[in-house]
């Protein structure tokens, strides 16, 4: 016999699993004790919210399970908080709640709650212990749900009388922390049916989202547009699943942060086929942006999504790298395309590249700006400068999402950009990007906040000198919530709430926390700030005083 969470975490090793993430609590007390003899590396959050945010970023970039554990009842609820973001993103995140003993509940004792309702709403599945061979087989459950089919948040509850016993239940040894855990192909009749779209389109666009990313189907969905001469147009959390600086890629597409040729791109074609994509609110303006005469090809994992908020004429419910793969295997094949289709849409790639490029240029005065306050779209030039192709950009939501997402240009394809589109909350940031970090150790990361969102997880600055990542953080801080700012005085003339105290010195508190900080209030002194933050081998937070009035690209 075998204490109980013992059994869970060599269950993790197994897995594969490397890092997990959490808020010690004393339910939990045996499962830390499993820990500390195992090789597995705790990482301590400041809270459980920006644990299970860690716990996010580090799936996503990894490519495997992300673990995060806390205490029931308050733990639990700001649990949720963080499993929101990997709920709407299809992330797949473990929870572990320690929960009061059986005998015990309801009763009065501290932290006492119904976990399983707290956290319900954000996860696939959610399980509470009884026994202890069942807390194994639960844990090796919830793991095989995270991972399959479509991923995404699972939970486990573990009673503190559950953990503190022992079992002989053998964990599984087939167990995989790694996603997609599956690769379902298209049929043939599906895949013909795509080409014969594409060979009858004169204007068609790819629209890209993060499911390319996650399905690691980069490569195959750049080969596609090349083979095919079909511009890639991509959400915000697409960015990436293309290197933009192909000619074929227009950037984002939607209502913020996008580029106006990927919009007009859409708005003109006659044929739309949505990788990856749920075709969301502002990915299509409101679902007014794909004409009404264009033809839509959907390919998904997710049967839910698939075709829900546009009707496909194709729809594929399939893994994504699996239908490229074939997509592009059936364009090469003799006879399958229309090669005078695919030359005369060569000329219309030109085109549209060009559009793109005279779109840059035509803001080139704020990319090169030298004004103070200094220019928001002259802090991502300078982030397109410095970071190197391999590095990631972990964005903020609102006014740093939209400028990062209109101008910000991965040069190569791959998870070279993160935003919390899941769940579009400006929290997430700092968080995701230790996540990020941790899980990409010798890659560059950057965090790139708002003021407003920066005050979410500020501690976690301290989790970041302690685990010693050489993680660069910048603050556009222009003593406000930018964007709700912009929203009040727009639609109603008001402002109410949206100030903070002017002067905070967000270097001073990276300071305090172990990092190095410095106040970056001189477009000059941008350029080598950055690069030697990145260049840094310990946390660092520029706290960049930005233009308030600057206004990035968006739609009302």
């Amino acid at each position: 016999m075998t204490r109980v969470t013992d059994r869970i975490v060599s269950l993790f090793e197994r897995a594969g699993v490397e890092t997990v993430f959490g808020f010690p609590c004393e339910q939990l007390d045996p499962y830390y004790a499993s820990l500390a003899d195992s090789d597995l590396r705790h990482v301590l959050a400041r809270s459980e919210a920006s644990a299970a945010l860690m716990a996010d970023g580090y799936a996503r970039a990894s490519g495997s399970l992300g673990i995060v554990d806390g205490v029931s009842g308050p733990g639990a609820a700001y649990l949720g908080a963080g499993l929101c973001e990997a709920a709407g993103a299809s992330s797949p995140v473990l929870a572990l709640t320690g929960g009061n003993d059986r005998e015990t509940r309801g009763k009065g004792v501290i932290q006492d709650a119904d976990n399983e309702a707290i956290l319900d709403p954000f996860t696939k599945t959610t399980a509470d212990a009884e026994t202890p061979g069942r807390a194994v087989e639960a844990v090796e459950a919830a793991v095989r749900e995270a991972t399959g089919g479509v991923p995404g948040p699972a939970h486990v509850n573990l009673p503190e009388d559950v953990v503190r016993a022992a079992t002989d239940r053998e964990p599984r040894d087939d167990l995989d922390a790694t996603f997609p855990s599956a690769r379902p192909r298209p049929s043939a009749a599906d895949v013909d049916a795509v080409l014969e779209k594409l060979s009858d389109a004169d204007r068609p666009v790819i629209l890209a989202g993060e499911g390319i990313v996650r399905a690691d189907a980069c490569a195959e969905l750049s080969a596609f547009a090349e083979r095919t001469n079909t511009p890639v147009v991509t959400s915000m959390n697409g960015k990436g699943a293309v290197a933009e600086t192909a000619p074929y890629a227009l950037g984002v597409v939607g209502r913020w942060g996008f580029c106006q040729v990927a919009n007009d791109a859409v708005a003109d074609a006659d044929l739309v086929i949505g990788l990856g994509t749920r075709f969301g609110d502002l990915t299509t303006v409101g679902w007014s942006l794909v004409p009404d005469d264009a033809a839509v090809v959907h390919v998904d994992r997710d049967p839910a999504w698939l075709g829900r908020n546009y009707e496909a004429d194709v729809p594929i419910e399939a893994d994504l790298r699996a239908t490229l793969d074939a997509l592009v295997g059936a364009a090469g094949d003799a006879g399958r395309t229309d090669e005078a289709a695919v030359a005369d849409r060569a000329d219309r790639i030109d085109e549209l590249a060009a559009a793109r490029d005279a779109w840059r240029e035509s803001h080139a005065d704020e990319f090169e700006s030298d004004a103070s306050p200094i220019t928001p779209q002259r802090v991502i030039a300078e982030l397109n400068r410095t970071i190197p192709a391999d590095g990631v950009l972990v964005s903020a939501t609102s006014f740093p999402g939209f400028f990062s997402g209109a101008f910000y240009e991965p040069a190569e394809p791959g998870l070279r950009y993160l935003q919390a589109r899941g769940s579009d909350g400006i929290n997430a940031c700092l968080p995701q990007a230790i996540g990020v970090q941790l899980a990409r150790p010798d890659a560059s990361v950057v965090a790139l906040s708002g003021d407003g969102g920066i005050g979410y997880h500020i501690a976690d600055l301290e989790t970041a000198a302690r685990e010693d990542l050489p993680l660069t953080v910048i603050v556009t801080n222009n003593d406000s919530l930018g964007s709700s700012k912009m929203s009040q005085m727009g639609s109603y003339n008001v402002d109410q709430s949206t100030d903070f105290e002017p002067g905070v010195d967000y270097a001073q508190v990276a300071r305090g926390f172990g990092c190095a900080g410095t106040v970056i209030e001189d477009a000059a002194a941008l350029p080598d700030a950055i690069e030697s933050a990145i260049a840094s081998d310990e946390p660092t937070l520029l706290d960049v005083q930005v233009d308030p009035y600057a206004a990035p690209p968006l739609l009302v």
